[in-house]
């Protein structure tokens, strides 16, 4: 009885750090998450820890450098949470977001400007959506042997459009 008692402490423990959210709510809150394609479980990952970077696919390691942290925005009138989201880069330096690249591509970089975007729930994934790009879609786009890009553009509905959010530790 003492062990099951100690298994529901430790069980209510671990969910009350977690952020919270309702059931009816699947968006992620604010906090630090890494970022996964759907299509091939790679991880979001700045090519170097400053201002310009390209931001590509590697190897999901759950490294320092795949650590996202998004800002959920609220309604100024009711409070209640939206689907819109500033995203950086975590760690000491705060003024690495994450953002579409000015030109024609609209390869994802790192940059001085926090970039809104919106998310979307969906049965396989999240949809990221820039505001800046008029609602274009985050997606992987492939360039072997390199790394893969991550680019907005108009989404198809295929998975390389999905993303999943999984809260860092």
């Amino acid at each position: 009885m003492k062990n099951l008692a100690l298994a529901a402490a430790v069980s209510l423990a671990v969910l009350s750090s977690l952020p919270a959210r309702a059931d009816s709510d699947p968006l992620p809150n604010s906090g630090t998450y890494f970022i996964t394609s759907m299509s091939s479980d790679e991880a979001l990952q700045p090519a170097g820890a400053s201002a310009g970077q390209n931001v590509l696919l590697y190897e999901y390691n759950r490294s320092g450098m795949q650590k996202w942290a998004i800002d959920r925005k609220r309604d100024p009138k009711t409070g209640k949470p939206t689907n819109r989201y500033t995203i950086k880069l975590a760690g000491e330096n705060g003024e690495l977001n994450f953002e579409p690249h000015p030109v024609a591509d609209c390869s994802a970089i790192l940059g001085a400007d926090k970039s809104v975007m919106v998310l979307e729930s969906g049965d396989a994934g999240m949809l990221i959506k820039s505001v800046a790009k008029n609602g274009d879609a985050l997606y992987v786009y492939p360039q072997p042997p390199l790394n893969a890009e991550a680019r907005f553009g108009p989404n198809d509905g295929s998975s390389k459009f999905r993303w999943k959010f999984t809260l860092a530790d």
